[in-house]
């Protein structure tokens, strides 16, 4: 049954080895993981003898880790940032972001900035976005809008690797909760056809890349909005998202 897993297991490979991550190193992380899964999956009876049966690890491996928690990674403040003009009226009045000043009061960039972290200077966010695309200056008036409904992360930086472990791992997760039986299951659909032109794909990407961002930004403003209407013991969260992969038969 593993061989079916080969398609996670090869794209997988494919960004541990270019992030310079060595197997001794990916294998030490997979042990850990292996006991989590187990101890779940003990339904309370957990003892290192179970979990051994469970995983096919040593009972000295599973003494070492059994204890061990990872930090979970948290949302980059430049991704809170441009929500947050997306969606506080001080700075999105009708929904719409304002252009803001660089500096000064609030409503300005700076001010923004400052709201979202007070140990990251503020010329250091605008410096990012700007390289990223995500804003633009104005140097004639010195006023900064907002060109990209999201904080897109520089190829390769540890900011795209964050989004990309939290956005695929819920995705993940939520295919394998389905595989499992969860109930109620999650939604995860896709709609795939092969033997089409260049130029069809094209046509149907466009038309899902508009499709899906118009919802995305949909779900964010609504997602703010009952925000702010929260009370303090309110936990769940949510991610929600969509996927186009497009490859010529034959490619990896």
């Amino acid at each position: 049954m593993i061989n079916l897993l080969d398609p996670l297991f090869a794209a997988f490979a494919r960004l541990t080895v270019a992030r310079g991550i060595l197997f001794p190193e990916f294998a030490e992380r997979m042990k850990l993981h292996y006991i989590n899964a187990a101890r779940w999956m003990a339904n309370g009876k957990v003892t290192d003898s179970r979990l051994s049966v469970l995983t096919g690890l040593q009972r000295r491996d599973i003494a070492r880790l059994r204890d061990f928690r990872p930090k979970p990674s948290k949302p980059t403040h430049l991704s809170r940032l441009v929500a947050l003009w997306q969606t506080e009226a001080t700075y999105a009045p009708d929904g719409k972001p304002l252009d803001l000043p660089k500096n000064g009061p609030e409503p300005s960039f700076e001010a923004l900035a400052r709201n979202v972290r007070r140990d990251v200077h503020a010329r250091t966010m605008l410096d990012t976005l700007v390289e990223t695309g995500t804003i633009e200056v104005n140097d004639a008036d010195q006023t900064v809008r907002l060109m990209q409904p999201s904080y897109q992360p520089l190829a390769g930086s540890e900011d795209q690797l964050t989004y990309l472990a939290n956005n695929i791992g819920d995705h993940l997760n939520a295919a394998t909760d389905n595989v499992l039986g969860h109930q109620p299951p999650h939604f995860e659909r896709a709609v795939h056809y092969t033997h089409l032109t260049s130029e069809q794909v094209a046509e149907l990407k466009a038309e899902f890349d508009a499709g899906q961002m118009e919802l995305l930004e949909r779900l964010g403003r609504k997602a703010a909005a009952m925000n702010k209407l929260s009370s303090g013991d309110a936990k769940d969260r949510f991610r929600a998202g969509g996927y186009f992969y497009r490859t010529t038969e034959g490619d990896s």
